[in-house]
């Protein structure tokens, strides 16, 4: 009897690692933050492999005359003296400690606009000779997919051609048929990966992709559900809420909060499975017209935030830069309860909307229950990759992440708050996924978590929270579990 209560035991926790086996923690890697001064320099080789389960090296560019990939920095393929190794082979070394580990080329970004891609979508001839081009390069360089970060495709303003909604589909469509002809032809079990970074404004979704289509092709996607308010704005905003914030100003769209975005590309027809959250590691920091008013929405002066003194950009403070500020300057932070959100504000008048692991952890365990494929996170080199900065080690965003997505259980999750001395209760509103009313905004919570200043946190929850798959959340697990170690040891 004890050996039949063994193998339940074991058959259960074979099921919990099959669930959380397909989940994704995809870790942007960027090739100009080795420029960075007064800090230690982020090379590939000092990431934790084990952290996430893709890494997007990014960016490399298209060549508009040969439509090659063309690597934009010359330390990416070519030994230098300041550097050493190229990048790309650092990258690769990381496969030695995680076989597992996908290494995925980003091509494109914002600052490369649309001409390489229009190229590309030129012709039948142009399409043909960019996707067998960049076959031979991903091979030579040991990648194992491509990822298509195209920023926008079909948005004029950004140069896109006017039919590149409707050519890039189809170059899609023929990228992931050769890769999947390719392996056939060399006999490879895994054909390379093709994966894209994508929009979050329904207008912009709408020009750039045929989406149930799109997303059929692709590997998955991830929604770059980030940048919402900025600097560009007149008052001060989230850069990545959960939820619209019920204290921004009327005029500030409907569709600026990362439960909107995700919801339009479920209700266009992509899969949830498909889908990656996008996290940012950055906040958006703006300059408080008066320190009298510190809220959202309130009054700016133009221009955006003092830059960080080690990324050096107005308007941008990376996460590390975050945690300096709260803990050597003592600045204050918010917690917004309407958008699930962490802002913070200096007494000179500095103020900057972020994801804190707080709400990091809430996103992921809210992405769980839609039934998404996992998270993005833009950029690992925001993250605290020092461990100077946190006192929370070295990692520790990307960190929290990968214990939160990978969690065996999905009701129990790490989580830890600032200037708290005493458990408090969060609610993170959601709905049944497998109904997907557009732009779902439920104020009604489906489940409570329970927010303590101990580092494990347990979510209580019922069974109104299903995920895309139908799977009810219940207490079976743990009833199982604690009756085979009890019989066990009887």
């Amino acid at each position: 009897m004890k050996f039949l209560f063994i193998i339940q035991l074991i058959i259960i926790y074979c099921k919990k690692f099959a669930q959380n086996s397909d989940l994704r923690v995809v870790c942007y890697y960027t090739n100009w933050s080795l420029y960075r001064e007064a800090m230690p320099t982020l090379y590939p080789d000092h990431i934790d492999p084990l952290l996430c389960t893709h890494i997007h090296f990014a960016f490399a560019d298209i060549n508009p005359l040969t439509l090659a990939i063309t690597p934009t920095e010359d330390h990416d393929i070519h030994w230098t003296d300041r550097l050493g190794m190229p990048l790309y082979l650092r990258m690769y070394g990381l496969k030695r400690r995680n076989p597992s580990l996908k290494i995925i080329l980003s091509v494109g970004g914002w600052s490369a606009r649309s001409k390489g891609f229009n190229a590309v979508l030129r012709s039948d001839n142009n399409r043909a000779k960019f996707i067998n081009q960049t076959i031979a390069f991903l091979q030579e360089w040991q990648f194992d997919g491509l990822d298509l970060d195209w920023e926008f495709p079909g948005s004029r303003d950004r140069g896109a051609s006017a039919d590149s909604k409707i050519k890039f589909n189809i170059l899609i469509h023929e990228l992931r048929q050769t890769f999947e002809d390719d392996a056939i032809r060399i006999n490879k079990t895994n054909r390379l990966l093709l994966t894209a970074a994508v929009a979050a404004d329904p207008k912009k979704i709408e020009q750039g992709y045929i989406i149930e289509e799109f997303c059929n092709s692709l590997d998955y996607v991830s929604v770059m559900t980030y940048d919402y308010h900025g600097k560009w704005d007149s008052v001060t905003g989230i850069n990545s809420p959960l939820y619209r914030s019920h204290t921004e100003v009327e005029n500030h769209e409907e569709w600026k909060n990362t439960n909107s975005s995700i919801y339009y590309w479920i209700n266009q027809g992509c899969a949830a499975s498909k889908i990656n959250l996008g996290l940012a590691l950055y906040g958006r920091s703006f300059t408080l017209a008066s320190t009298q008013n510190t809220s959202i929405g309130a009054s700016i002066v133009d221009g955006g935030g003092e830059p960080g003194p080690y990324t050096k950009e107005e308007g941008i403070l990376a996460y590390f830069e975050i945690c300096q500020k709260l803990r050597a300057h003592n600045w204050t932070t918010e917690w917004d309860e309407g958008s699930q959100s962490q802002f913070a504000y200096s007494d000179t008048g500095q103020w900057v909307g972020y994801d804190s692991l707080r709400s990091a952890t809430l996103k992921v365990i809210w992405s769980k229950t839609m039934g998404l494929g996992g998270a993005m996170l833009w950029t690992l080199d925001y993250d605290d990759y020092t461990g100077l900065f946190c006192n929370r080690g070295e990692f520790p965003f990307t960190r929290r992440v990968h214990e939160t997505m990978f969690d065996s259980i999905l009701t129990t999750s790490t989580i830890s708050t600032t200037n708290q001395s005493h458990t408090t209760t969060t609610p993170i509103r959601t709905s049944n996924s497998s109904i997907y009313p557009k732009l779902n905004r439920t104020n009604k919570p489906n489940f409570v978590l329970v927010v303590a200043p101990s580092h494990r946190t347990k979510m209580v929850s019922d069974s109104r929270m299903v995920n895309h798959a139908g799977d009810h959340l219940k207490y079976k697990f743990f009833l199982l579990f604690f009756l085979s170690v009890f019989h066990f040891f009887k």
